[in-house]
């Protein structure tokens, strides 16, 4: 077994190194599932007496209010939703946290240390001892198993299942260690523990929906489904920051629940909350000439517009390749989204993903191209289609401008608007749609998207493409240890979305949080908007 001592330099190989560079814009941690009814409410865990911040510092002290939409699950295995996952993060934690920058950070996970077998099939992780949970129980290695064995159960249906499949085992061999068994190896393992559904929960417990006993940094003191959720600081968090202040310095936060992102943004402009995220870019130069503060991250969170490629008209390789000439995407950058991002390239990898992203040149727009290549496809003439867009910002300033830029090359483009929930709800709309587009969330590395949304059998194929030489290339990326192999990989299969891959990648955009601007140790991340460390933010006196 290879030590903690010695993991920095096969980490390099196995996980750093494969993201050097790596973010909920309006984006869902995932494209969103139904959205699920709020549980009723029960009398939350019995936090202990005092919750009021130690005196040591002046960091501490003080309410977050932050506007948020409603929280529709807080059962983490079944987190669907921005607010859902923002919120969980808040009384749980995580096994392996996901920095800042998309890399685990072993001071901020209950693992504080782990070793893995030289075929990195076995991964042994040491427990921190005395964490707690909110009612005073101590989290041990069976809370870790329970967690897991829970997110990978068929039975239960969590939206992990496929992702854990590859583990065969996890068995606790003592209070403070656990081991996971593979069936292959990952490089990924590690991210792949600090998914957002990977909470450590109670093994005790039987209604996660409902009982919110977690040993994160702040207590659920109650929840309103129709308003918010209060928090307060859980005063025994194991956390401490570098000065070896216990965190959070805050002594509470409200999760005020306020649909309408305009609302959002005019609440903190009136001084009504504190903080939010995700800020629509048109609000950035407002909050920024006024006494607030913006901050901003690059990320993969990406809006893309797929083209259903087992039907007519996009079945056919022409059409596809004719609306991605016809289509300028920093151009619908600008206009959309202020320019704050990066244009799309033709694949769901983006820059922060260093060199595992095929850093080439756009071709050109080339409106006379399209046309010649929609003729050989039979539509000389033109053509007519309907795209769907959800009726959240920026989405109706994409279609419309791509459809001003598709009218150029004769095509007729009818835009089908439809509120989000009825986008992603019970009928799949974005899954059955010939033209649509679909948010999607930053990943803290590439192979996601491709096990859920473009190999042959991906859950989430909205494109409903099928490339036997992609999924074999996906397959081999999937184990590939050597970052250079790997890297080679995922270059090809990019290469394939550009020559006849079934998307068109809009742009990427940089993660925005609006705050007061009293409100510090703000991070910003390159990983989901949902993930900034609250543990840090405090208010400046």
């Amino acid at each position: 077994m290879k030590t903690q001592k010695n993991l920095t330099i096969l980490l390099a190989i196995l996980i750093v190194a494969s993201i050097l560079l790596s973010a909920c814009g309006q984006s869902t941690p995932a494209p969103s599932q139904p959205e699920v009814q709020p549980a009723a409410t029960e009398e939350p865990v019995q936090a202990p007496e005092s919750t009021e911040a130690p005196a040591m510092s002046d960091k501490y002290g003080g309410t977050l209010r932050h506007a948020t939409q409603p929280v529709t699950n807080l059962d983490p295995a079944f987190l669907t939703s921005v607010p859902d996952d923002e919120a969980a993060r808040q009384w749980h934690d995580f096994l392996i946290f996901i920095g800042e920058d998309n890399s685990p950070d072993p001071a901020r996970g209950v693992a504080e240390s782990w070793e893995f077998s030289e075929d990195g099939l076995a991964w042994t992780f040491n427990l921190r001892q005395g964490i707690k949970f909110h009612d005073g129980k101590e989290m041990t290695s069976e809370d870790v198993k329970f967690t897991f064995d829970r997110l990978r159960d068929p039975e239960v249906g969590a939206a992990t299942v496929a992702l854990y499949s590859n583990i065969t085992a996890v068995e606790a061999l003592d209070a403070y260690t656990v081991v996971f068994t593979l069936a292959s190896p990952n490089p990924d393992f590690l991210k792949d523990l600090g998914d957002y559904h990977a909470l450590i929960m109670d093994a005790a417990g039987t209604d996660f929906a409902t009982q919110w006993n977690g040993t994160g940094p702040f207590v659920l003191e109650s929840y309103s489904p129709e308003d918010r959720i209060v928090f307060t600081r859980n005063p025994n968090y194991w956390l401490q920051d570098d000065e070896g202040n216990q965190l959070p310095y805050l002594d509470g936060m409200e999760f005020i629940f306020i649909p309408d992102s305009t609302a959002q943004v005019e609440a903190l402009r009136g001084g009504q909350i504190d903080y939010l995220i995700y800020l629509p870019s048109e609000y950035v130069s407002v909050l920024e000439s006024e006494d607030l503060v913006v901050h901003q991250s690059p990320s993969n969170t990406a809006y893309v517009l797929h083209m259903r490629s087992d039907r007519a008209p996009a079945e056919d390789n022409n059409v596809r390749q004719a609306f991605k000439l016809a289509t300028d995407t920093e151009a619908i950058l600008q206009g959309a989204f202020e320019g704050l991002g990066t244009a799309g390239s033709g694949t769901p990898f983006g820059p922060v993903y260093g060199d595992f992203y095929l850093d080439e040149p756009t071709p050109a727009r080339d409106v006379a191209k399209a046309k010649e290549l929609l003729a050989e496809a039979g539509y000389a003439d033109g053509l007519e289609i309907e795209i769907v867009c959800q009726d959240r910002s920026p989405v109706p300033a994409i279609c419309t401008i791509w459809k001003e830029q598709l009218a150029e090359a004769g095509v007729t483009v009818n835009i089908n608007l439809v509120p989000t929930d009825v986008y992603y709800g019970a009928d799949n709309l974005w899954l059955e749609a010939d033209f649509a587009i679909t948010d999607w969330g930053s990943r803290p590395y590439p192979q996601p998207y491709l096990d859920l949304a473009y190999t042959c059998v991906a859950q989430w194929n909205e494109s409903h493409w099928c490339d036997e030489e992609l999924d074999e290339l996906a397959a081999q990326a999937a184990k590939e240890l050597d970052p250079v192999k790997r890297a080679e990989q995922y270059h090809q299969i990019q290469s394939i979305f550009k020559e006849r891959g079934p998307i068109i990648l809009v742009f990427f955009i940089n993660n925005l949080w609006g705050a007061s601007a009293n409100l510090q140790g703000v991070t910003p991340t390159m990983g989901l908007g949902t993930a900034l460390d609250l543990r840090y933010v405090y208010f400046e006196k």
